[in-house]
């Protein structure tokens, strides 16, 4: 574990992320051209959007930093990040529900307030995030894409200073505090990893994780073998005397230890009634928390019917795909009754049953596993040890 901090290892990994910026400019330029050129003049068509739709797509092609991030996730290969690019564009224009409140579970500290490289310092409370529902989830997105405009609003603010870097990334600070192992939600974690990192792909920094207790340690001693070494050069665990040294006490709230005022009375720029660094007056109208003026059109269009998950609890016949009508609203139509579906069903209910029970019972196979391997090869090493001088003594007698 990464109990301190590196400050060595932050510099070297943000040096690192510049240059490849630096030196991949003109990809991503060129990304955006084809982006502007050919596919977006395609989404218009296919999705029939309006001016005011149009304008919103073309302000997020046009952020350098997003595009870069999502070619470097995708290890520079331009076709692949083409693909990942158009298919979050197409989510943003039909999903990406903008009238829902921001989540109050991420805070960030407002500029100036930064890390010493730069990067805006967001606080997370994970014992809210993976007991919350879908709507939690959804204002989480908010809060994400808000967090995404808010970088976009800094880098507008640094082409003013000509000695200013690009902000790429943010650095998470996540409180441990009242979260046990047992009450991990996978379906929260699957949903970040699947539905979230495809969509905002390389805004993590750096992540600080506070107040964790021994069996977080003995957990990520496990993680971390099956983690690529750029992902784990990130995490770290840090007291919080080790937190202030690296942050300084002009860049934490009180309750971490810093100078600054308690965390709830900060200003949060991602909750800002007033958008004042939008990256433009488009951006400015729908970041406001509120579905008042300002957003895509798109999003004002009622659809004609809505898809009920299988196992949702509004879902009738519960394991089965449903369609219900807005025209008809107490009309639900069932979809195909598949053996697939069913044993998925069944497969789902199993997990929420024993799920828990299972991954402990894993968690402690691994641990005596690695024990027991431990302990032989301690043996081995004292008999090793111990065997020249016995030999001796049978030679002798």
């Amino acid at each position: 574990m990464n109990n301190r901090i590196s400050r060595s290892i932050l510099e070297d990994n943000h040096k690192r992320l510049i240059d490849q910026y630096k030196a991949n400019l003109s990809d991503v330029c060129a990304i955006q051209s084809i982006l502007n050129d050919e596919i977006l003049s395609h989404v218009v068509q296919e999705l029939a959007l309006s001016d005011a739709d149009h304008t919103w797509a073309k302000e997020w092609i046009s952020d350098t930093a997003t595009i870069f991030r999502f070619l470097r996730h995708h290890g520079f290969v331009r076709s692949l990040a083409l693909e990942a690019i158009y298919t979050a564009l197409i989510w943003r224009l039909n999903a990406l529900r903008l009238f829902a409140l921001p989540s109050a579970l991420l805070h960030c500290l407002p500029p100036p307030i930064c890390d010493p490289l730069g990067r805006p310092l967001v606080f997370l409370q994970l014992s809210e995030l993976l007991t919350c529902e879908q709507t939690m989830m959804d204002r989480l997105l908010i809060s994400l894409e808000r967090l995404s405009i808010h970088l976009r609003s800094l880098n507008t603010l640094n082409d003013e200073f000509v000695n200013r870097e690009v902000t790429l990334q943010c650095v998470f600070v996540i409180d441990l505090e009242g979260l046990s192992v047992q009450s991990v939600n996978l379906k929260i974690l699957t949903w970040l990893m699947k539905e979230v990192v495809p969509r905002y792909p390389g805004m993590l920094g750096a992540v600080f994780f506070l107040n964790y207790s021994w069996t977080y340690a003995m957990t990520w001693s496990i993680m971390k073998s099956l983690l690529p070494k750029s992902a784990v050069a990130k995490v770290f665990f840090p007291s919080r005397e080790e937190l202030l040294r690296y942050c300084s006490a002009s860049a934490l709230p009180s309750n971490y230890g810093g100078a600054l005022s308690p965390l709830h009375l900060i200003e949060d720029p991602l909750n800002s009634h007033e958008q004042k660094n939008c990256a433009s007056v488009a951006s400015r109208e729908w970041c406001m928390p509120a579905p008042s003026t300002g957003l895509p059109e798109t999003l004002h269009r009622q659809p004609s019917s809505v898809t009920i998950p299988p196992r949702s609890s509004l879902n009738p016949f519960f394991g089965y795909p449903s369609v219900a009508s807005f025209s008809r609203p107490h009309t639900v139509q069932q979809g195909r009754r598949r053996k697939r579906d069913l044993l998925l069903t069944l497969s789902v209910l199993w997990w929420k049953r024993w799920g828990t029970r299972v991954i402990i019972t894993l968690y402690f196979l691994i641990v005596v596993g690695l024990t027991r391997k431990r302990v032989r090869r301690l043996a081995r090493w004292m008999l090793g040890v111990a065997l020249p001088s016995g030999s001796t003594l049978l030679a002798i007698t």
